[in-house]
């Protein structure tokens, strides 16, 4: 487990580091024109949209937190309907690890190619990295979704029909701005709680996604 407990140092924060580049993030979109439609009515039409996505590839940065450590980094994630690949960098872009993810498996190799394997990617964290990365919901909740299509406790959503905050299986979520990638409108800041940990992911890059048909 050494090689492991020295993955947890390299990832632990610089979440000051990570925070603070979060607050810099500024957009500059121009103002988008007021719907036409009820809000209601464009949040069906949003989640339609969004719900023919079943691949797409993140860069972006993570910040967990929890106690009594916490850890930053950079990733790669590369999703399609069989597996997940996630690259995993310090926060200055030195690779540490990456998890591989099949249907029946799921493994995390580090840079000196030590290799752990699990059965579910929550336990495989838990295990190398301290905290349970929830990645059966966050493929969902990343698209600003909720898991599998499955029923949310609440939800709520803008004018313009983009899910403002949502509820599920024990995580309150919450969506701080969106972007339009390839016709999709996508989230850049997802926060998630719950009793235990706290998760903010950065979307810096939305690529891959399908082509949305018409």
């Amino acid at each position: 487990m050494l090689h492991y407990n020295r993955l947890i140092k390299t990832m632990m924060l610089t979440t000051a580091v990570f925070l603070n580049s979060c607050s810099l993030i500024q957009t500059k979109e121009a103002a988008a024109p007021k719907p036409t439609e009820s809000a209601a009515v464009l949040h069906q039409k949003h989640m339609q949209s969004i719900d023919q996505i079943d691949t797409f590839t993140i860069k972006g940065r993570l910040a967990v937190i929890t106690q009594p450590k916490n850890h930053s980094a950079r990733l790669k994630w590369q999703h399609d309907t069989a597996s997940d690949h996630i690259d995993i960098y310090t926060p200055l872009g030195g690779k540490v690890a990456e998890i591989e993810k099949t249907a029946t498996s799921v493994t995390l190799t580090d840079n000196k190619n030590n290799a752990l394997s699990a059965s579910d990617v929550e336990s495989l964290t838990e295990k190398a990295l301290g905290f349970r990365l929830p990645l059966s919901g966050l493929k969902n909740w990343a698209l600003g979704r909720p898991h599998d299509k499955g029923l949310a406790e609440a939800m709520t959503w803008d004018v313009y029909g983009h899910v403002n905050t949502l509820q599920q299986n024990g995580w309150q979520i919450q969506y701080k701005n969106y972007t339009k990638q390839d016709s999709y409108f996508l989230p850049k800041k997802v926060f998630m709680k719950n009793d235990k940990l706290t998760i903010k992911l950065i979307i810096d890059e939305w690529i891959n996604l399908p082509q949305q048909s018409l």
